[in-house]
């Protein structure tokens, strides 16, 4: 690609815990994606250059602009991913990689800043189809960790609110959540939402139930767990993930009070779109409205299922136009 072209052009990057997806923006769309698994590359700044010369893209010819986002804290100059152990910093990748414009993010601060791009096509209802009646939207997603973020429509441009929220103390409602709750803080102190709700999450529940249960199991993968719930031949499996989901189900209303995501909330990350039916034929919407005084408040909020894998490009998008200050440059992600 020439000079000029790379001008008008922005690399866009969603790093999770597990995956690396990259994609290259231009005036005529969003390329396809190139897929690397992190565990596969020392830093983020080695993934970034096998994207790029799988994009076809030297470095003495990079795009404009990058917008990377990060599974982590992130600031204006440094990304810390939580679980893989990689860093970013904007002035490295400036001097590594020759871009003159870069913006990190949290990861889903960037699928946050696309949710009202989302079509019916990208989401599933989970509970009943409730018609949206606008305003601020919340995310979360359990994958390789547990994120959360919030988009909020405000003139000029929309703006997003994004913490670490998935490290918050989670909660018990009944007899059973308090007792796998006490089991693992003897393993771990501190109890977060992420404990419970992430891959590493439903073995957790799986090793707690077993342990309260007194029954000998080995010891299993998040996958495996998964797929013997599912075909419901294992009971402990198919508990663990009944429990799962009810946890999830608290904690995405109690996001919904925290942010007042009247608009809706997204379901999000690399697990749930295993199971939308069992999702949806599980106690999560019981518990989404379960807060007691606030159950008519949380009943005319939707809750969707995000079904469309690259969902975080859509935000991606948003941001590099935001970046290169050219809203009617790309056409929409």
């Amino acid at each position: 690609m020439s000079a000029p072209g790379n001008d008008a052009a922005a690399l866009l990057a969603d790093i999770g815990g597990t995956n690396a997806r990259f994609a290259l923006l231009t005036p005529d769309g969003r390329g396809p994606l190139v897929r690397l698994k992190v565990a596969e590359y020392e830093t983020s700044y080695d993934a970034l250059a096998s994207a790029l010369e799988t994009l076809a893209m030297p470095v003495q010819t990079p795009p404009a602009a990058a917008v990377l986002a990060f599974a982590g804290p992130v600031s204006a100059e440094h990304a810390q991913m939580t679980n893989s152990g990689w860093e970013a910093r904007s002035d490295e990748l400036r001097r590594r990689f020759g871009f003159r414009s870069v913006r990190l993010m949290n990861d889903y601060a960037a699928l946050a800043l696309g949710l009202d791009r989302l079509t019916e096509e990208d989401r599933i209802a989970i509970g009943p189809s409730l018609p949206a009646p606008g305003g601020a939207l919340a995310v979360i997603g359990p994958g390789s960790g547990l994120g959360v973020a919030a988009f909020m429509p405000a003139a000029p441009q929309p703006r997003v609110l994004v913490g670490e929220g998935g490290h918050s103390t989670m909660a018990a409602t009944n007899d059973v959540e308090a007792d796998v709750l006490a089991f693992l803080r003897t393993r771990h102190g501190h109890v977060s939402a992420e404990r419970l709700l992430s891959g590493p999450g439903l073995a957790n529940i799986h090793q707690a139930l077993s342990t309260l249960e007194g029954v000998a199991v080995e010891a299993m993968t998040p996958a495996e767990i998964t797929d013997r719930g599912l075909e419901d031949s294992d009971a402990l499996c198919r508990r663990t993930l009944e429990v799962f989901c009810a946890f999830l189900g608290s904690f995405a209303g109690s996001m919904a009070l925290c942010y007042g995501a009247q608009g809706g909330v997204y379901l999000g990350g690399g697990i749930l779109p295993r199971f939308p039916e069992f999702l949806a034929a599980s106690d999560f919407r019981k518990r989404f409205e379960d807060k007691g005084r606030l159950r008519p408040y949380l009943a005319e909020i939707p809750t969707w299922l995000i079904r469309q894998p690259d969902a975080a490009f859509a935000g991606l998008s948003v941001a590099a136009q935001q970046l290169l200050c050219t809203p009617d440059r790309f056409p929409a992600a």
